[in-house]
C-alpha cells in the first residue's frame, strides 16, 4: 500500500500535512518545507483537511502529536496513514508532547526531527531517524524591505511559563526607557493566530526584521538541558535579529559568540544591554547568522537531502503494526459523566471560614460607621487635604488614583515613581482608607515637599474596603484617563505616557494596561498577555494597575460594590467590559512594578473560589466560559 512513497523517481511529488486546527507555529514550519521542496524542483503542496494516502507521492506529517490527535480518525486509519508517511517531530525530549509523537511514529518508514537532541532520543527508542537541519527559506528574509526600520530594541516570542516570567522580569529595570515587545501567550488551547501577542508568517518576519535582539528563554528545567529552538532562531537570524539565548544543546553548526549570544539567566540584563550599546557587535553577529542560515545552510539543502533519502528507502514492512497501548488515544465521549467526583477537600468548611471572615469585616465596618457618626455626625465622614497646585493645575492629562491602607512604609516610593513620569501631566488622588498606621501623615509630609504637584488626599473616618475607596478616589479625579494604582506598586517613568498613547491610538478601548514586573517573594510578571476574552474567562491575568477611561467607568457605575467578591473586583470589571462588547489594549512592555506578598486579599477569596467563579458565570452568561 505504500509503494508510491518509495518510488524510485528522484522527483516524487511532496505533500506536507499539518493539523487544520492546530498550532499555527506548526503551519509555519510546514509552509517552509513546502517552499524548500519546490526550490528543489519538485511539486509540493500543503494539506490540512485529510489523512495521507498511499498515492500522494512523498507524504510528510508535521507535528504528528497534533495532526492525528486533533482529528477524529480510527486507529486503523491512523496506522494506514503512518505507513504511508514520514512524521516530522518538533518537540523536546522529556515532554509529554514528545512521547505522544513517538506513538504516532510506529509503522512509519522513517522518522524526522528538526533538532539533533530530539533525533538522538528518537533513535534511542528504536526508530530509523533523520535529522532535518533547519535553515532559511527566501520568504523569511524581510530585512531589506524598504518599509522596515529596526526600531525595536528587544523582542520575546513564546508561551508563558513561570520560569520565563522570572527571567524576563530581570530585564524590566533596563528596558523601560527602550522599545520592547514582550509577547507572551497562554497554551490552554491550540494557538491559531486569533490570540493577542502571537504573529505568524510575514507579520512575524516583519517584526523580527524591525528588532535588534531576540531574547530566548527555556520553558522549564534548569536552563541547561533544553535544546536549541531552531525554528524561532532561524526566523530571527534570517532577518538579521541577534539571538540572545540561554545555553542550549544541539545548535551545531552554528557557533555561540559568532552566530548568536549565549548567556545564563542571571546575566541576561547585563548581556542584552551590552549588546544594545554595541551596534558594531550587533551588526557582526547579525550578518554572520544571516549568512549561515540563508547562504551556507539554507533549508532547501536540508529538505533536498531528506527527500532524496526517502526516495531511496527500500520497500516497507507492510505488517499492520499496532500503536503501543501507552500511546493510543483515549476515546473521548461527549457528555460522559466523570468516573470519580472532583476532589474538593473541605469545600463546605472553607466556605464557612470565608463567610465568617467577611462577616467579621462587615462588623468592623459597622462599628467604624457608628464611631464616625458619634465623632463627626456622619457614618462615612472624610477629610480632604489638597496641595497648593490642586486648584491651579486643573487640566492634567492623567489622574492617578491611589488607595492606601497600612502602607506607610512604602507609599512614598509609589508617589515618587508617579511624579517621575516623563512627558505627561498628572494629578494624584489618594484615599487613605482609615489606615491603622501613619500612612496619611507620610503622604502629607510628602505633599509638603511637592507643592508643584496637584494632589488631593482624602482621609476616610471608616474603613470602606478597597472597592468603595477606589470609587471614592475616582469621584474626585478630574481627567478622562484614570490610572488605578495600589499604594505599594510602582510605575516606570515611561509608563503613563505609553499607556495614554495606547488609548489615543485605540479610541474604542475602555482601558490600557502594560506588563508588570513582579518583585518581592514571588518575582515574575503580571498582566503579561493581551486582551483575549477566552483567556479572561479562565482566570484573571490583568492586574488592577491599568489606565481606564473615566467614561467607561461611569458607563458601568465604577467598580461593583459586592463584598462577596473580596479581591476579585478587577476581574469583575474586566468581565463586565467584555460582556458589553468592550475591550482593553495591552502594551507589551514592562512599564510597572507589582509588589508580591505572602498573603493578600486574593488568598482570602480563594477559600471560596469555586463558588465565586459560578457567581461570575451567572452574571455574564454570554461570555465563552471554559
Amino acid at each position: 500500500p505504500c509503494g508510491s512513497l518509495m518510488a524510485a523517481s528522484a522527483q516524487s511529488a511532496v505533500t506536507v500535512f499539518v493539523a487544520e486546527h492546530g498550532n499555527a507555529f506548526m503551519r509555519d514550519i510546514a509552509e517552509w518545507i513546502v517552499e524548500a521542496a519546490r526550490l528543489t524542483g519538485r511539486d509540493a503542496a500543503l494539506v490540512d483537511g485529510r489523512l495521507p494516502a498511499d498515492d500522494d507521492g512523498i507524504n510528510l506529517v508535521v507535528a504528528p502529536h497534533e495532526f492525528y490527535v486533533l482529528r477524529n480518525d480510527s486507529d486503523a486509519d491512523i496506522r494506514r496513514a503512518a505507513r504511508c508517511s514520514v512524521p516530522i517531530c518538533t518537540e523536546q525530549p522529556g515532554t509529554p508532547w514528545f512521547l505522544l509523537s513517538l506513538g504516532f511514529c510506529v509503522g512509519s518508514p522513517l522518522v524526522v526531527d528538526i533538532n539533533a537532541v530530539g533525533a538522538d532520543a528518537i533513535a534511542a527508542a528504536g526508530f530509523d531517524v533523520h535529522r532535518l537541519g533547519l535553515g532559511a527559506v527566501p520568504s523569511m528574509d524581510h530585512r531589506t524591505r524598504p518599509s522596515v526600520e529596526r526600531d525595536i530594541d528587544v523582542v520575546f516570542l513564546g508561551g508563558a511559563t513561570d520560569r520565563r516570567a522570572r527571567g524576563l522580569a530581570r530585564l524590566a529595570p533596563v528596558l523601560w526607557d527602550r522599545k520592547s515587545e514582550i509577547r507572551l501567550f497562554t497554551f490552554s488551547r491550540p494557538i491559531n493566530g486569533d490570540e493577542p501577542g502571537v504573529v505568524f508568517g510575514h507579520d512575524k518576519y516583519d517584526l523580527l526584521a524591525r528588532s535588534k535582539v531576540l531574547v530566548n528563554l527555556h520553558r522549564g528545567g534548569d536552563g541547561h538541558a533544553d535544546y536549541f529552538e531552531w525554528a524561532r532562531m532561524v526566523e530571527a537570524m534570517a532577518n538579521g535579529c541577534v539571538v540572545v539565548t540561554e545555553p542550549s544543546l544541539g545548535h551545531e553548526p552554528l557557533v555561540a559568540g559568532e552566530h548568536f549570544v549565549e548567556t545564563e539567566m542571571e546575566s541576561l540584563a547585563e548581556t542584552v544591554i551590552a549588546l544594545l550599546d554595541d551596534p558594531q557587535r550587533q551588526a557582526a553577529i547579525g550578518d554572520a547568522a544571516h549568512q549561515a542560515v540563508v547562504v551556507e545552510t539554507p533549508m532547501v539543502a536540508g529538505v533536498g537531502e531528506l527527500l532524496d533519502r526517502i526516495d531511496a528507502l527500500p520497500a516497507p514492512d507492510r505488517s499492520a503494526r499496532r500503536l503501543p497501548r501507552s500511546h493510543r488515544r483515549p476515546i473521548v465521549r461527549e457528555h460522559a459523566p466523570p468516573l470519580l467526583p472532583v476532589f474538593e477537600p473541605y469545600r463546605s468548611l472553607r466556605r464557612d471560614v470565608y463567610d465568617q471572615l467577611l462577616a467579621e469585616i462587615a462588623h468592623r465596618r459597622e462599628l467604624g460607621q457608628l464611631r464616625s457618626m458619634i465623632e463627626h455626625g456622619a457614618p462615612d465622614h472624610v477629610e480632604r487635604t489638597a496641595s497648593a497646585a490642586w486648584d491651579v493645575r486643573t487640566d492634567a492629562e492623567v489622574s492617578v488614583v491611589v488607595t492606601l491602607y497600612n502602607y506607610a512604609d512604602v507609599v512614598r516610593e509609589t508617589l515618587d515613581s508617579i511624579v517621575a513620569s516623563q512627558d505627561v501631566d498628572v494629578e494624584i488622588v489618594i484615599v487613605d482608607d482609615h489606615s491603622a498606621d501613619a500612612g496619611a501623615a507620610v503622604v502629607k509630609e510628602w505633599m509638603s515637599k511637592h507643592d508643584d504637584v496637584a494632589v488631593m488626599l482624602i482621609e476616610s473616618a471608616v474603613n470602606r474596603g478597597l472597592v468603595r475607596a477606589r470609587n471614592l478616589a475616582i469621584e474626585h479625579a478630574r481627567s478622562e484617563k484614570v490610572m488605578v494604582m495600589d499604594a505599594d506598586n510602582h510605575v516606570y517613568p515611561t509608563c503613563l505616557r505609553r499607556l495614554s498613547d495606547a488609548l489615543d491610538r485605540d479610541p474604542e478601548a475602555s482601558f490600557a494596561y502594560a506588563t508588570l514586573e513582579a518583585f518581592g517573594p514571588e518575582p515574575g510578571l503580571r498582566s503579561a498577555q493581551g486582551w483575549f476574552v477566552p483567556w479572561l474567562c479562565e482566570r484573571n491575568y490583568i492586574d488592577a494597575q491599568a489606565m481606564i477611561r473615566r467614561s467607561a467607568l461611569e458607563r458601568h457605575g465604577g467598580y461593583r460594590v459586592d463584598d462577596t467578591m473580596y479581591g476579585w473586583e478587577d476581574w469583575d470589571l474586566w468581565l463586565r467590559f467584555a460582556a458589553a462588547g468592550e475591550h482593553g489594549v495591552h502594551v507589551p512592555e514592562m512599564l510597572g512594578r507589582y509588589r508580591t506578598q505572602s498573603a493578600s486579599m486574593v488568598s482570602l477569596t480563594n477559600l471560596a473560589a469555586d463558588d465565586l467563579r459560578a457567581d461570575l458565570r451567572s452574571r455574564y452568561p454570554s461570555l465563552p466560559w471554559p
